[in-house]
């Protein structure tokens, strides 16, 4: 019986600086990608639209622009099969084939993605960030090393704001890797300060205070809240699973392939009436926690279920990104319209908490990168919700 090979000091050390370069190296090509698709953004939608507010622009300026930006990605995609970019999950697995990454239309599907975020999609950047760090990554190093491919793209998720959200979303695939990816994602964290990009995307409800109930009785209507609240997140994952599983039986873009331009009117038309329903939404749940963004509780529920319904939409007829931000975002502002509803029945960050955490059970095959996800975004508010959530979400999921 032979004993497996034993990797020495040196190599692993001189293996985790190389990864940390790479990650370093990603985060920084992400942090200026993202950044340089944000301030198109801000030109196109306003100052207000970095500041999480609506749009001031009229009904007109929005048809006009989200309907070119379709326009744009219907000539980019047409006639080039798998010229859409991928979602993160997607690029991830493809990594991991025996032919490794298909860059063949590498460019086509960056550009699609800025133009998709820029164009006010509700859609979220890691998609982009980490098809533009593997497309660049695998460029670099002909393919020849996936380690350090892997490595770069765990760190661009730095824009996250955690150093284990990477090793989250490559935990399962690759966990041979952990002295690289974990060096990578660190270095990936400090590509995105290094460019001082990005200094508010992802922060979540940062400076949002909470008071969390100190009273017996209100800790069980808390509990009571997050136990509801990941039911409702449930029911808001398989809505949005089911409506992407509807939409991708219809073959929209195969059949039609000006769908995108209809899809980015309907989006201009969101931006202007329900501008919740538009954008990624990061910058978006903190003026409505402090009611600088005030809308009535009809009004904000409607237009979360709106935002959750425009992300398989977008996604399914050309406008590509991800979905993890809108979900989220969406999932939250959900959370505080039924707190609103039902205000006798815990706190605010439950009821938010607990339907993130619901909904994140069914969009993520990984409940530890619903998690890591979840705290991060959210800052750690609710955190006992979302963890109370994300188990009721993967129980129903189980049983259903």
């Amino acid at each position: 019986m032979t004993n497996p090979p034993q990797t020495s000091p040196r190599s692993l050390l001189g293996g985790s600086a190389r990864a940390l370069l790479a990650g370093a190296a990603g985060g920084g090509l992400a942090a200026l990608m993202v950044s340089i698709t944000l301030v198109l953004q801000t030109w196109i939608w306003g100052e207000s639209v970095a500041r999480g507010l609506p749009t001031d622009r009229s009904l007109l300026w929005c048809l006009a622009w989200s309907g070119t930006i379709g326009v744009a990605l219907s000539l980019l995609q047409r006639r080039h099969a798998g010229s859409a970019l991928p979602e993160m999950a997607e690029t991830l697995a493809e990594l991991s084939k025996p032919g490794g990454l298909d860059t063949q239309h590498g460019l086509r599907q960056i550009i699609g993605g800025m133009l998709a975020l820029a164009g006010g999609g509700t859609l979220g950047p890691e998609a982009l960030m980490t098809r533009l760090v593997a497309v660049a990554g695998h460029s670099i190093w002909k393919g020849a090393d996936r380690d350090l491919v892997a490595a770069a793209m765990a760190g661009s998720l730095g824009l996250f704001r955690s150093p284990l959200v990477g090793g989250a979303a490559l935990a399962g695939r690759q966990w041979q890797l952990i002295w690289r990816w974990l060096p990578g994602t660190l270095g990936g964290l400090a590509g995105f300060v290094a460019f001082h990009g990005l200094s508010d995307l992802g922060g979540g409800m940062r400076g949002v205070s909470y008071a969390w109930p100190s009273d017996p009785s209100q800790r069980i209507s808390a509990l009571l809240a997050a136990l509801l609240a990941g039911l409702a997140g449930w029911l808001a994952g398989q809505l949005i699973k089911r409506w992407r599983h509807y939409l991708q039986q219809l073959r929209l873009l195969e059949r039609f392939w000006w769908m995108p331009i209809s899809t980015g009117l309907l989006i201009g038309l969101c931006l202007w009436g329900l501008p919740l329903a538009g954008f990624s939404g990061e910058n978006q749940l903190r003026p409505l926690v402090i009611n600088r963004w005030m809308l009535d509780i009809s009004v904000l529920v409607l237009s979360a279920l709106a935002k959750l319904l425009m992300v398989g939409l977008c996604l399914e007829t050309g406008w590509r990104g991800g979905q993890f931000f809108p979900v989220i975002l969406a999932s939250s502002a959900l959370g505080m319209g039924l707190h609103e509803w039902m205000p006798w029945i815990g706190t605010i960050d439950s009821w938010s908490a607990g339907v993130v955490g619901g909904c994140l059970a069914v969009l993520l095959n990984s409940p530890l990168l619903g998690l890591v996800l979840g705290l991060t975004l959210l800052q750690g508010h609710g955190a006992g919700a979302l963890v109370i959530g994300l188990l009721v979400g993967l129980i129903l999921q189980r049983r259903h």
